[in-house]
């Protein structure tokens, strides 16, 4: 409930209006229970990033189900990941990670959590690529679907999807000129797919 309110309040009105009563009033609970269960904005935002961050974990897994050959997941990952980052709730995260720039208290706090963020994304990425692939290139792949996901936010939610086929047909030539550290074992025997349009 107060997780669905604060993804809620961020979304409509951006970090710097999202107080931890606004969070309660969103959520229909008291500011007693509020305080009880996040004493500080600080406290509050940590929670939405490791829970969001999990979940979305989770949905990558689930969106990229019964794509096991690894240059087809590799392709698929530009709309996995534009599915992922443009919800709501990967938007408050967003939020939150500009608005730490500015407070010391709450960098540190997300310091941790994007640490185990990142190992547990690491892992995945190792086991769905056992033969390796470039770190760099998922950053990529997520920093631009960040990218488009602000910017179909900022401008009335204007269709993005032919920029997510683009990515996922410069990743398809990467794949066959071998550009990418790993890529060679993913050439598949005869073309790779072509991208599907995200939905």
């Amino acid at each position: 409930m107060l997780l669905d309110a604060a993804v809620q309040c961020l979304f409509d009105h951006g970090y710097a209006a999202t107080t931890t009563m606004l969070v309660a009033k969103t959520a229909g609970v008291s500011r007693g229970a509020m305080l009880h269960q996040f004493p500080t904005k600080h406290d509050l935002m940590a929670y939405v990033v490791e829970a969001v961050s999990a979940d979305e974990l989770d949905l990558y897994a689930d969106l990229l189900k019964g794509t096991d050959e690894p240059a087809e997941r590799l392709i698929a990952y530009p709309e996995a990941a534009w599915k992922v980052l443009s919800q709501p709730s990967a938007v408050a995260v967003q939020e939150i990670l500009q608005g730490a720039r500015g407070d010391a208290v709450l960098v540190e706090r997300l310091k941790a959590i994007q640490a185990r963020v990142e190992a547990a994304a690491g892992e995945r990425l190792k086991s769905e690529f056992p033969g390796g692939i470039a770190s760099d290139l998922f950053r990529l792949i997520v920093s631009a679907a960040r990218g488009l996901a602000i910017s179909q936010v900022l401008n009335g939610g204007v269709d993005v999807s032919g920029a997510v086929r683009m990515l996922q047909t410069l990743i398809r030539a990467g794949i066959d000129a071998e550009a990418f550290s790993g890529s060679a074992k993913l050439k598949m025997a005869g073309a790779a797919p072509q991208p599907t349009h995200p939905g």
